[in-house]
């Protein structure tokens, strides 16, 4: 497991570091924020332009779940309730990038 510095690496790896400011800014609950639809943007442009696939129920469930965070008129267990699955999304898309970057 070592870190080959390519391109296409270097990209995703700052394309991960985009997607912990989302973390940091989901956990300090600003739920306005369009950091984590940046991150899902520039993830599905990567998966696309590269021979990098992430599995589609990781990259789109955790999509949805940060567009439907963004509905002001939740209560505030259920808003918390999809926050954590967005940030699950987020833990997840991060392990799975890191692994293609450390393979």
């Amino acid at each position: 497991m070592y870190f080959n510095p390519s391109p296409t690496n270097v990209t995703e790896l700052l394309v991960v570091c985009l997607a912990v400011v989302a973390i940091v800014m989901l956990l300090r609950k600003r739920y306005e924020s369009n950091i984590p639809l940046l991150f899902y943007a520039l993830a599905v442009m990567i998966t696309n332009g590269a021979d990098r696939p992430v599995h589609p129920a990781i990259l789109y469930g955790g999509l949805a779940f940060c567009l439907l965070l963004r509905f002001e008129f939740m209560g505030k267990k259920i808003s918390s309730a999809v926050a954590f699955l967005a940030n699950a999304g987020l833990v997840a898309m991060i392990v799975t990038m890191m692994s293609d970057v450390l393979a």
